[in-house]
Order: structure tokens, then sequence, then C-alpha cells
């Protein structure tokens, strides 16, 4: 990790990472919940795939409006108080669902009136669970150097694999022994979490600040380069209008193509993270201990994000050891991989625990790898770092639209052609996403205080031949 020498700056980036870590980890508590929940409301309620698909898409819309929404407003009031109040809001709607399974009738759930509820409860959840990452990226963004950007952001990036992996342990385990062999309910995994991200959020408020100059602390750049004085005042909260970033984001192509390829990861992301729990119910296999299926469970279902986190971290490092910071190469060679196993993946005996695990593991190890580079690294990369925010917002923007198509649309689609079509369209999106990835092979970040002390025309000249030059 990229720590500076002075001794008090030291202890802040290792306070701010932490709490930023652990909140975030803690956010997909309550939103992974969900999708293991899907069998007992779809049982209790009497609904199809197309209609859970429809509270699925509700979140990943909502998420994605709000991403756009609240990139802007991380990069104009902060990561302290737009995600303390993305916790706030999480955890409340967590509870309304929770509330509304406990009073609804099971035998009112075909007349629609509660599903629509649900529907209403998890696309706000969705907008408010949007409050977490973007912000955050800009509090990295300012407390982290670009030199050693990689591993610090791939890092961080682990905290929502182990957190999407904790998540689904734990909502196994509230919705299937606790609920059945330790006398619980299996409703539990809409209270449980909403505790425990709610205490994170108490934490996080409290722990962090959201740059060094909110401490009388000289910024990362002047630090590293004594020219770079006048940082500190750009370095000031509220230095740059909601209305500039906006043009800043939207005007720059390389978070529009960036956008696009986020857009087909995440449909093939959420097509896994939505549905993998379903196909492996559907084939669950026979003869065995209720116990140990749902030990098989967890081990197919945590296994994705969990070789995930390994991806965040190797694709990190392997852009700043290979690429010289550049991140489409790693992008491109691991979505093609991608591709490739989802397809296979619905075609592979469910009865066949290890092989099962093996290629869940691959997808997981080849997805969160690209994820993690172009919503975190990209975002600062081209967004810089007082707009770090806003295209970190605009690209789990962009994305969180083609995650909602692996909602509803999934839903609608698996119901008339099954899994194995479905998952050939989510593979068949990867690799599209890695063909969009290859326009920008060679383009490289660039360090601000660089662009600020050198004129354009000098480094034009004084680029690596081929290498872009990304616009902010």
């Amino acid at each position: 990790m990229a720590l500076s020498a002075n001794p008090l700056m030291k202890r802040w980036q290792l306070r701010n990472f932490a709490a930023v870590y652990l909140t975030y980890f803690s956010y997909y508590l309550c939103r992974y919940n969900m999708p293991i929940a899907k069998t007992d409301l779809s049982r209790t309620f009497h609904w199809s795939a197309q209609d859970i698909g429809k509270v699925f898409s509700a979140l990943t819309v909502c998420y994605a409006v709000g991403q756009f929404v609240n990139g802007q407003l991380g990069d104009r009031f902060g990561a302290r108080r737009i995600s303390s109040l993305g916790v706030l809001g999480s955890v409340v709607m967590n509870l309304g669902v929770l509330l509304l399974t406990l009073l609804a009738d099971p035998a009112s759930g075909g007349d629609g009136a509660i599903l629509g509820l649900l529907i209403l409860f998890w696309g706000a959840n969705g907008f408010f669970q949007s409050m977490g990452w973007s912000p955050m990226v800009r509090l990295m963004a300012h407390w982290f150097p670009i030199d050693g950007r990689g591993k610090v952001m791939g890092l961080f990036g682990t905290s929502y694999q182990f957190g999407a992996a904790a998540a689904s342990l734990l909502a196994i385990f509230l919705a299937g022994d606790f609920a059945r062999r330790l006398g619980g309910d299996w409703r539990m995994v809409f209270l449980v979490p909403s505790v425990i991200l709610g205490a994170m959020g108490i934490f996080f408020y409290w722990a962090v600040r959201d740059s060094p100059a909110q401490l009388g602390l000289p910024t990362l750049d002047e630090e590293g380069d004594p020219r770079a004085a006048h940082e500190k005042k750009i370095a000031r909260d509220n230095g740059r209008s909601i209305i500039q970033n906006l043009r800043a984001t939207l005007g720059n192509p390389y978070l529009w193509l960036v956008a696009g390829v986020f857009f087909m990861l995440d449909m093939n992301r959420y097509g896994f993270v939505n549905w993998m729990p379903a196909f492996i119910d559907d084939h669950a296999a026979q003869g065995i201990s209720p116990l140990m299926a749902n030990l098989s469970k967890m081990m197919k279902i945590c296994i994705h994000p969990l070789a995930g986190a390994t991806g965040a971290l190797v694709a990190g490092w392997a852009t700043d050891r290979f690429f010289g910071g550049r991140r489409a190469p790693v992008i491109v060679l691991l979505l093609v991989p991608l591709g490739f196993f989802s397809i296979w993946f619905p075609h592979i005996n469910p009865a066949n625990t290890a092989l099962v695990v093996t290629v869940v593991a691959l997808v997981g190890f080849c997805t969160y790898g690209p994820h993690i580079l172009m919503v975190g690294h990209a975002a600062q990369d081209f967004g810089r770092k007082h707009g770090s925010s806003s295209a970190a917002g605009f690209i789990d923007c962009v994305g969180y639209i083609g995650a909602s198509l692996a909602g509803w649309g999934a839903g609608k689609m698996i119901d008339a052609k099954g899994y194995e079509f479905t998952f050939t369209v989510f593979g068949l999106a990867a690799m599209i996403g890695a063909a969009m990835a290859g326009l920008i092979w060679k383009v490289r970040p660039r360090k601000e205080v660089v662009l600020r002390e050198r004129p354009h025309d000098e480094l034009t000249r004084k680029s690596p031949a081929g290498a872009g030059t990304p616009n902010a």
C-alpha cells in the first residue's frame, strides 16, 4: 500500500482505508441477501422467476440512477456525509422489507400488491446502496497517490468480493439451518444485516475525513512535489460545482467507452449473482442430507466473490507491474475467458461439486478483476482526483442498466428458453465488452500535477507512441 512517510498522514491513511473497507464490505450484507431469500419468497407468495426478477431489476435500475446522481453529490459533499446517508437509507429499506414479509398474508401474494411494495422497497434500497461506492472512490483518490494505485484499489476492491461472500454465507445460514434446524425464521436475512450495517455506518461517520486538507495536512501532491503547492487550494471540498463535474464527466470519451464495457460486464456479473443460487436450487443433487446440500450450496455460491477477490488483487497488480498503469489490456485478457466459462457453466452437471466450484471460481476471478479496474482505477484515472466520484458514478450507472437486464429480462428468458440459453447471452456480453475495451488498449493515466506544470503540446510530444492522454 502506498503510504506516506509522514507519521500523521500515514495514520490517517490507514484509518480511512480501514473505515471505508469495512463499511463497504457491510453495504453488501444488505444487498446480496435478496438473491438468497428469493427461493423462500417465491415459495411463500407463489411468485415466478419473472416476478422475482422484477425485484432484482428494481434494485439495479434505481442503483443505476442513484450512481449517476450520488456520484455528483459525492464530489460536491464528500463521502463522509453521502455514504453515511446511504447506510441509513439501506437499513431502513431492509427493515421495511422485513416488516412487509412478516405482516403480509401469503394468500394475497398473487394479487400484485405485496410484490409491488417489495419492488418499491428494494428499488429504494438500490438508490441508497448507490451512495456507497462512488463517494468512497473519491475519498481514496484524495488519500492515496496515483503511483501504486493498482495495488491500493485492487486491495480496496476485495471489500465487496468478501462482502458478497459474507452476505451470501450469512443469508444462507439465516434462511437455511437457522430457520429450519435452530427454530429461527428465514426473514432474519433482512434484520441481521441491517444491524451490522447500521453499526458500521456509525463507525464510518466517526472515522473518516474526505481529504487531508480537512485536517490541515498537505495534499499528496504537495508531499511529493513542492511545485504543486497550488494543489492544496484545489483539494478543498466543493472546489468544483455539480454542473462543472457533470460537463467534465459527460464530455470525456474515455469514460463513455469504459461505461459501455462495464454495461456488458455487469449484465454477466448479475446474471450469476441473481440466478446462480436459483439454478443450483433447481438442479439440487438428490439423495444427500439437507446439511450437506446446504454446505454444497454455500461453497458453490460463495466461491464466486471469493475467487473474485483474488482477481481484483491480481488485476490491479498486473496493471502496475506489466502495463505501466494501463487498465485495458488486463480487462481484455480477463473478459474473453469469462465469456467462455459463462457459456460452459449451465452445461456442467450440478451434482459434480468440484467441477462447479472450479468453473464458478474462474468466473469470479475473471469478473471482479475487470470490475474493479473499471469502476475503481479507471474512474480515478480518467475522472481525476476531483471528479473521481462523478466518474465512478457514471460508469456504475451505465453498468447497472446492464445489470437490470439480468433481473426481469433474464427471469423472462429463463421461463421461456431455460438456463443454457440465458447464460450463453451472459457469456456473449462479456466477449463484446472485451472487444470494446480493446479500443483503449494503449491509454494510460497521467499524474495531475504533471499536466498542470507542463504544456499540453510538450506532453503530446513526449508521450510514448500510441499512448492516449485522458481528458478530465
